[in-house]
């Protein structure tokens, strides 16, 4: 009986012990830091192979910085994070929060953004942090729009042809924007928006049951080719291509280019009343790059990544 006792002890001793030694440890180089400072986060973990670290920081209302790496083999970690851009906003407690194989460990630093007097010039610009942008990204294409609309505009438009044929590599007009054919002749008309078939099956009884008589396997979003919801959202080709910039598959200029496409194109749509600002430096700003990671990876809002746009245009970086 002693010895079954003595067993059982050793295995939850040593239990305990591996659970204490998976927990990550954590160590900032200062307790308090300071809008426009670096953050270094170091400590060490119990090393797994082929095991990340994520490492977040978080403000008292919002996740500020995202960063996963891996571990030396000794167990110690290192990040950098620059407290720059739109989401360091706010002063207060901080948390830095490292994860790693299950374990979660927390520690906390205090963190300010000194508010400049009306007579100073502040020495560090950051972009406004607007409730709501004053931008928005619509699908593409829009619903509202008839497939025989974007045709007769890729017809006519060289700017519309030039800047689709270089987004849609190896896609027609009609792949993109035309409605697929169905098993009754002339419908969907190509003439009428997908959003007019949708109002008239959600309005009108009779429309409404001799759809679901032919189409009884379908909805009437699967025969025009959009999702149920009909509503602003960035198009998924619109992350993949802020991915591949942060990604450095492409470079600043293209970038920059592109996005000033979109706006040209009204996929991205831009209000009047946005003031722009004269700003000599026309370099883009490395936390939009990071913006633009972390969109492509849903990690930040839509909104998010279009303040930093808004920013852009403000500064006049992006000139459409």
């Amino acid at each position: 009986m002693k010895l079954t006792i003595s067993l059982l002890l050793v295995v939850i001793v040593t239990l305990f012990s591996a659970n204490a030694l998976a927990q990550p440890y954590i160590l900032l180089d200062k307790p308090t830091y300071s809008y426009g400072n670096t953050i270094k986060v170091s400590g060490s973990v119990e090393y797994q192979e082929g095991m990340f670290i994520i490492i977040q920081i978080r403000s008292p209302s919002d996740i500020v910085a995202i960063d996963q790496i891996f571990p030396s083999r000794s167990g110690k970690f290192s990040a950098v994070f620059d407290t720059e851009g739109p989401k360091w906003g706010e002063t207060g407690t901080y948390t830095v929060l490292v994860s790693y194989q299950g374990q979660k460990t927390e520690r906390t630093f205090q963190f300010s953004k000194p508010q400049p007097s009306p007579t100073e010039t502040p020495a560090v610009q950051e972009p406004p942090t607007p409730p709501k942008p004053k931008i928005t990204i619509k699908g593409f294409p829009d619903p509202t729009k008839s497939p025989q609309y974007y045709y007769e505009r890729y017809n006519d438009d060289v700017e519309f042809k030039r800047w689709f044929d270089s987004t849609f590599v190896g896609y027609t007009i009609q792949d993109v924007v035309g409605y697929k054919p169905t098993r009754v002749a002339g419908f969907p008309d190509p003439n009428q928006p997908p959003q007019y078939y949708i109002d008239r099956y959600n309005n009108e009884k009779p429309f409404m049951d001799w759809f679901d008589q032919y189409f009884s396997e379908m909805t009437i979003y699967d025969v025009v080719g959009v999702t149920e919801q009909i509503r602003t959202i960035a198009p998924s080709w619109v992350k993949q291509y802020a991915g591949m910039w942060s990604n450095e598959e492409i470079d600043d200029e293209r970038f920059i280019e592109g996005i000033a496409d979109l706006i040209r194109q009204n996929i991205i749509e831009v209000n009047a009343d946005i003031t722009k600002q004269d700003n000599p430096d026309k370099t883009i700003p490395v936390w939009f790059k990071r913006n633009a990671s972390w969109y492509s990876q849903d990690l930040i809002s839509e909104d998010a990544f279009l303040s930093g746009i808004q920013y852009l245009i403000e500064k006049e970086i992006i000139v459409v």
